[in-house]
């Protein structure tokens, strides 16, 4: 997802990335009570019948489920916020909060797209400053990419 705000009278402009999550936390917790008691209830089964050794398996599997949406729900909530200032370009990415952040001057950044080598690929976006490269929305779909692509030629060339 691409969110874009410029403001025409100071001149900052703002581009917010953030993977496309297609299900909340909630409906996610929903789907993993429903699939615990299901576990639940046929591991009863055959504990009643005297195969016991159902129930620490089921426990595992349900945790292992929690543990990949939770790991997967963690990746989906990424985001990079890039900020064009008069002379400045930041990137930040981070969960919670700027965990990074790399700060380069307008005048001798560089931004460019490569194209894929292989067809059916994404292009990719990188920022290019002093020989150093960061790419840009490495999480975002083909056509998010083109969104930020043409987001980026509206603030530079605006």
């Amino acid at each position: 997802m691409v969110e874009t705000n410029i403001n025409e009278n100071t001149g900052l402009s703002i581009i917010v990335l953030r993977p496309n999550n297609s299900a909340s936390w909630q409906f996610n917790m929903i789907i993993v009570g429903s699939l615990s008691l299901i576990a639940f209830v046929i591991s009863t089964y055959f504990a009643l019948q005297g195969l016991w050794l159902i129930f620490p398996f089921a426990g595992i599997e349900v945790g292992f489920l929690f543990i990949c949406l939770y790991l997967r729900m963690r990746a989906n909530i990424n985001t990079e916020v890039i900020t064009f200032d008069k002379d400045t370009l930041l990137v930040e990415r981070g969960y919670y909060h700027a965990e990074q952040s790399w700060k380069y001057h307008r005048i001798w950044a560089k931004i460019f797209v490569k194209t894929p080598e292989r067809r059916g690929y994404p292009k990719r976006i990188f920022i290019r400053s002093h020989g150093k490269e960061l790419e840009l929305g490495s999480f975002l779909n083909k056509k998010d990419k083109e969104l930020l692509i043409k987001s980026l030629k509206n603030v530079v060339y605006a």
